[in-house]
């Protein structure tokens, strides 16, 4: 596990002349801050990392992304054939060739390799961005390391795996107790009894029910994490500064890059349930998804504000006292003959503009905190799509293009191979014709 860098101990600034620290802080040059580089693509090969982690399905599949993907279509390749196995069983291997077209014409199955490579993507991709941002995200805050390393064992330690199963039993207990038993569930899946068939659809189900719980166990986790964090802790720097370098972003990015994954996810599962015509679970834990998705966003919107509000107030009153105080000594100030009394007169005008300018400056700030994000996570909401449509799209013209291309050759090969069309000569009137000449 990579270790993170001790938070810097910044010393408390005295009560007295705050405004002067927040005011002349505008004309001092500060040494240039590192920005940490945040990796915009939620399909980065980084997220393909096996990292340490006690969540068991993420222990049967290979570090990387080729190994992965393989491991995956194999595994979902194999899950198919051992469904068609079932199938043929049943009917004893008789006429298996009818039987095999049958199987493969069923829509749950035509679906079911598509849907669970849907959930093994995300699953490691959701786990990759969430120990991709977990240590970036407080870095601006004074937290030590040991209480960042106990709140990582609510992420990667063994009570996910009881939270993703907690989170799963709603929609397990109504699949097993309810669906199954019922004859829907024979009819929408064109079974004649609960066989061998059956019984293996509800094992594949039960896997997807815990992998949903897992993804909703991490955006839960994730967000409970980051309010404790800001209540308990505050930013490092000054608040101008985490204003304006926007130091609470990392704590958006978890809940952002999730949520291009989710739409990606969502998509996938819509067509799946659509297709093969599932109930109302299935559109009941997409709402669930996206519902914990805006949740997640939304807590995290609600702390940072919170944690910045009462910074900001102070800092805004020390502005308004520090102009007042100009204010009242300009005032003051009479009008003696010369240039120190004139440059000492700008110096006070100076510093009551400056006050105001960044009076509006925090405020408008403070305003707009989240707004960038909610804008970005929309935005990489809708990236994994379009970059699909692009493609498709170029793709699409290359075929279009080569396809007139090559009709385009083909049509005047053959002009010039067939031969000319003689022109036959006008026919001659009659000369009895009325026509007139």
């Amino acid at each position: 596990m990579e270790e993170r860098a001790a938070a810097p101990v910044v010393e408390s600034k005295p009560a007295e002349h705050a405004h002067e620290l927040l005011v002349e802080a505008a004309f001092q040059k500060k040494p240039a801050r590192q920005r940490v580089k945040q990796d915009e693509d939620v399909f980065d090969a980084v997220n393909f990392k096996r990292i340490h982690n006690k969540w068991w399905l993420d222990l049967l599949f290979p570090d990387g992304v080729i190994p992965y993907f393989a491991t995956a279509l194999l595994t979902c390749t194999v899950v198919w054939l051992i469904g068609l196995f079932i199938r043929l069983a049943a009917s004893g291997f008789v006429d298996a060739g009818e039987t095999t077209w049958v199987f493969i014409k069923t829509r749950e199955w035509q679906m079911q390799p598509l849907l669970l490579f849907a959930n093994f993507l995300a699953l490691r991709l959701f786990k990759g961005i969430f120990s991709r941002n977990f240590d970036r995200a407080f870095e601006h805050l004074d937290v030590s390391i040991e209480a960042i390393e106990r709140y990582r064992a609510w992420i990667f330690g063994m009570r996910v795996n009881l939270g993703a199963v907690l989170l799963s039993l709603p929609f397990l207990a109504y699949k097993v107790l309810l669906y199954f038993p019922s004859p829907a569930f024979l009819a929408d899946y064109q079974l004649e009894r609960r066989g061998g068939e059956a019984w293996y659809l509800m094992a594949l189900w039960s896997v997807e029910w815990v992998i949903f719980g897992y993804y909703c166990y991490l955006l839960l986790a994730g967000s409970a994490i980051t309010w404790r964090v800001l209540r308990k802790h505050e930013f490092i720097e000054s608040v101008d500064l985490v204003l304006a370098e926007r130091h609470y972003s990392p704590l958006f990015n978890t809940t952002a890059q999730a949520a291009s994954l989710v739409f990606f996810f969502a998509l996938i599962h819509a067509g799946y349930v659509f297709y093969s015509a599932g109930d109302w679970a299935d559109y009941v834990a997409l709402g669930v998804l996206v519902l914990l998705l805006g949740l997640s966003f939304g807590t995290t919107w609600i702390a940072v504000r919170r944690c910045l509000s009462t910074e900001v107030s102070e800092a805004t009153q020390s502005l308004e006292a520090s102009y007042r105080a100009a204010r009242e000594k300009l005032a003051s100030m009479t009008n003696v003959p010369g240039i120190e009394d004139d440059i000492h007169r700008i110096q006070v005008q100076l510093k009551m503009a400056l006050a105001l300018q960044q009076m509006e400056y925090l405020n408008s700030k403070y305003e707009s905190v989240g707004r960038r994000e909610m804008a970005g996570m929309m935005v990489r909401m809708m990236a994994p799509v379009g970059g699909l449509v692009a493609r498709a799209i170029r793709w699409g013209s290359l075929l279009a293009a080569l396809g007139l291309g090559s009709a385009a050759i083909f049509s005047a090969e053959r002009k010039d191979k067939d031969p000319p069309k003689e022109i036959s000569a006008p026919a001659k009137q009659p000369a009895n014709s009325d026509v007139p000449k």
